[in-house]
């Protein structure tokens, strides 16, 4: 079986920024490089952080974690800190919770390109 992304149903993607496209090529990347499926949870969809959050300007997503063993989530979440670079960050948001997943972002304050 070839690795994918998966989408969770319901997850939209009004807008994808630029940043976002990165995110989500270093996701489909992961999969492919760590041979594992990957599942984006969260885009412009669902609640967050206010109006000004980087999921509605298509410039965050979030990733499960909670079907993954400690070494693949380690190994997921150093994969796209390493492939983002400095512009972005990566991290596991909620850990040892039901809502822990890994969140990834333009940095605030950041323009991408």
């Amino acid at each position: 079986m070839i690795p994918v992304t998966r989408v969770k149903p319901g997850v939209e993607f009004a807008v994808i920024a630029p940043g976002g496209f990165r995110i989500l090529s270093a996701i489909d990347q992961a999969a492919q490089v760590l041979g594992f499926d990957v599942t984006i949870t969260s885009g412009t969809d669902g609640m967050h952080s206010g109006l000004a959050d980087p999921h509605h300007s298509g410039n965050a997503y979030d990733v499960r974690t909670h079907d993954l063993t400690d070494q693949q989530k380690q190994d997921l979440l150093a994969f796209l800190q390493c492939k983002l670079g400095d512009r972005f960050y990566a991290f596991l948001e909620s850990p040892g919770t039901d809502l822990e997943h890994i969140h990834a972002q333009v940095k605030r304050g950041t323009t991408y390109p």
